[in-house]
């Protein structure tokens, strides 16, 4: 995902001629002021794409409108890309029977409308917008990819007959309680990072999840996850978690990402069989002997990051070879290879 621009350097980078299969035209048009954007012309702007391109990149282009922008003669556009524009609202299109990917981040966007005549994508990404709703997305059942990231949602809705979902990113919204998934049963990577959830809920129904990410919310327990048993990547960091626990069902976890939580002792692993990277460094763990004790029979474990916590900071000197002599197996202790 790419690093979202800032308003100042859309409005002043200069002008680009649309790309065509990932490769940028060149311009001998000078550099317009943000004034002159808003009032200039799209006549002719896409006049060098030939008609059966399949792949069409209007990136940071300075668009405020696609008014103007004539699709129809695209017949075979596969992929269509908005990205870091000044787009307020989502062009109407004509009917576009092979548009499998549709991209709006970083733009202007407050609702979500007009895709009517895209019903085949199964890729759409509205992330950096200001959208507040999930709505009119009901009829985009082709989709297997979402994402929502950096918006203003509020609310997991409007997602029901989306069955075909495989990877939803919701990271950085308002969001205070994860509900209305139970339909979504093929989906595999649910990221929730940056909301404002107190509580893992509402996930029993999405026995195909392999990545859960909901860090940086508002947890104080790991719960709610007995019915994952096909979870492999748990992301948990930057919460108020004082106890692991929880994991009992989960014994196919190979990433555990604990950091930054109020943890005191190293506990409730022994169900991890496959586990191989830890992360648990911010936390308060003093003992070595429970680091023995949970980690030392996982023979897939290469990765620890331990960093931050009692135990390192009370023993520096003697830190990463204590871990060395006591597991092994590890290939990486915190960001430094194991030599």
């Amino acid at each position: 995902m790419s690093d979202q621009a800032t308003e100042g350097e859309l409005a002043s980078a200069a002008n680009a001629t649309p790309q065509v299969n990932g490769a940028a035209g060149n311009s001998d048009s000078e550099e317009e002021t943000p004034e002159q954007e808003v009032g200039r012309s799209l006549e002719g702007f896409l006049d060098d794409v030939p008609d059966d391109v399949e792949d069409l990149d209007l990136v940071h282009q300075r668009l405020n409108t696609l008014e103007g922008l004539d699709f129809t003669r695209f017949k075979q556009l596969q992929r269509l890309r908005f990205r870091q524009n000044l787009l307020a609202r989502i062009g109407v299109f004509p009917h576009m029977p092979h548009l499998d990917e549709l991209d709006y981040y970083d733009n202007r966007l407050s609702k979500i409308e007009n895709l009517e005549a895209v019903s085949a994508l199964t890729s759409l990404d509205l992330s950096f917008n200001k959208i507040r709703h999930i709505e009119n997305i009901a009829h985009l059942t082709n989709l297997t990819d979402l994402f929502f990231v950096a918006n203003k949602i509020s609310q997991i809705k409007g997602l029901e007959t989306l069955v075909n979902l495989k990877n939803l990113e919701l990271g950085a919204n308002r969001i205070r309680v994860i509900e209305n998934l139970d339909t979504l049963v093929n989906l595999e990577q649910l990221w929730l990072g940056k909301n404002k959830i107190t509580k893992l809920q509402g996930l029993s129904k999405l026995k195909n999840l392999k990545s859960l990410s909901v860090q940086s919310n508002r947890l104080t327990k790991i719960e709610g996850l007995s019915e994952l048993s096909n979870l492999e990547e748990l992301y948990l960091s930057h919460n108020a978690i004082e106890t692991v626990e929880g994991l009992e069902s989960n014994k196919n976890l190979k990433t555990l990402d604990i950091s930054s939580n109020r943890i005191t002792h190293l506990q409730g692993l022994e169900p991890l069989e496959h586990l191989e990277e830890l992360w648990a460094n911010g936390n308060k763990f003093a003992s070595f002997e429970e680091v023995e004790a949970q980690l030392k029979e996982k023979k897939e474990l290469t990765t620890v990051y331990l960093e931050g916590n009692p135990l390192e900071t009370t023993s520096r000197a003697t830190y990463r070879l204590k871990l060395k002599t006591l597991l092994p197996q590890l290939t990486q202790i915190d960001a430094t290879l194991v030599r």
